[in-house]
């Protein structure tokens, strides 16, 4: 299980249960919740480019320290014990996630039973 996917899906799927009306809806709002996730984590552009602002918003974001990682490792030849800070914040949101995630579903169904 890859901490990134869990954790990036995890985000979306949480917010997702907040603002949809039926589960159905969930999977649209993880999508739409994703893409700025995406350019704030510094998919698309370098986090060298962010002003200091974005850069301090970005530290929370699970995106950007899979990016950090995966750079330190691919550009910059880092092993494990280099890119340890990126990997446990991966993992403890991962398993934050799961647990939101869980929790805000089992609510999402809770709610839809009333109406």
């Amino acid at each position: 299980m890859n901490p990134y996917i869990v954790s990036y899906v995890g985000v979306g799927f949480i917010l997702g249960t907040q603002f949809a009306r039926r589960t159905e809806d969930v999977n649209s709002l993880v999508a739409a919740f994703g893409v700025p996730l995406l350019i704030l984590g510094g998919a698309f552009l370098p986090t060298s480019l962010f002003p200091q602002s974005l850069l301090e918003l970005a530290q929370y974001n699970p995106i950007y320290h899979m990016n950090e990682a995966l750079m330190g490792v691919w550009a910059d030849g880092k092993d494990l014990a280099d890119i340890a800070e990126h990997f446990w914040y991966l993992f403890i949101f991962s398993i934050a996630m799961i647990a939101g995630g869980w929790l805000s579903y089992r609510r999402m169904l809770r709610v839809e039973r009333r109406l």
